[in-house]
């Protein structure tokens, strides 16, 4: 069986590509199948598939509906000829589309040898814990495993009400990050991959040894943070 991860919800900016950084971080050995209207992972260069999302109306339209019914056609058959951990990272505003095709798909990818696994990402924000039950739920039907992680980006979710969301799927946290103007600016571009390579003299040299000694702590803690957050799962999709 080849293990693939997903890491989905469809609220837009709680932090999904973060988490799918921290995987790859945490599995170096995965490959990476990124979903968006655009490429956010650029940094992990040959590891990530991207396959652009959604059919545009102009082509809905155009053919009558057909382009949105065989819209994730390409993915699901990258899925099923993976040999290799796999994590995909799903886009804002497709996850539930996504995850009804696979619904539709379940028997066929275990017969091809697929085994998934899902993570949903939530936030404080209303609409991301409106979102996460029907995800979870729909999971059920497909996935072998299922992770909550909470973001706590915007402060933290009620512990009762965390739970009630997550119905048995197991929770980690991704804690508050208070990071550097400037270390939010190098972990957008260059991901986790990025820190470990960072130059503490030429850092110095730009921003002063105490500004850039903090940019340089804020960035380890967080990739360690969300490292953590993510390996539950990471450690599923390696079996």
């Amino acid at each position: 069986m080849t293990r693939h991860l997903i890491i989905a919800q469809d609220k837009g900016g709680v932090g999904k590509s973060t988490l799918t950084r921290a995987g790859a971080e945490a599995v170096p050995e995965a490959k990476i199948i990124e979903i968006d209207m655009s490429s956010r992972l650029r940094e992990l260069g040959a590891r990530v598939t991207f396959f652009p999302m959604r059919a545009d109306r102009d082509a809905i339209e155009r053919t009558g509906g057909r382009a949105a019914r065989g819209e994730y056609d390409a993915v699901i058959d990258a899925i099923a000829s993976a040999t290799i951990p796999t994590i995909i990272d799903v886009g804002a505003n497709t996850s539930n589309s996504f995850f009804h095709v696979l619904q539709n798909l379940s028997d066929d990818l275990a017969s091809a040898g697929v085994e998934m696994g899902v993570v949903i990402v939530v936030t404080s924000e209303p609409g991301a814990l409106a979102e996460a039950p029907s995800l979870l739920a729909s999971a059920k039907t497909f996935a072998r495993a299922r992770f909550v992680v909470q973001n706590q980006m915007r402060g933290a979710v009620d512990e009762s009400l965390l739970r009630n969301i997550a119905d048995g799927a197991e929770i980690s946290t991704l804690p508050e990050q208070i990071l550097d103007e400037e270390a939010v600016a190098i972990a957008r571009d260059g991901g986790f991959a990025t820190v470990a390579k960072l130059d503490p003299g030429k850092l110095s040299r730009k921003f002063g040894m105490a500004r850039a000694s903090r940019i340089r702590r804020d960035l380890a803690r967080f990739r360690l943070d969300a490292m953590q957050a993510i390996c539950s799962p990471a450690n599923w999709l390696i079996g």
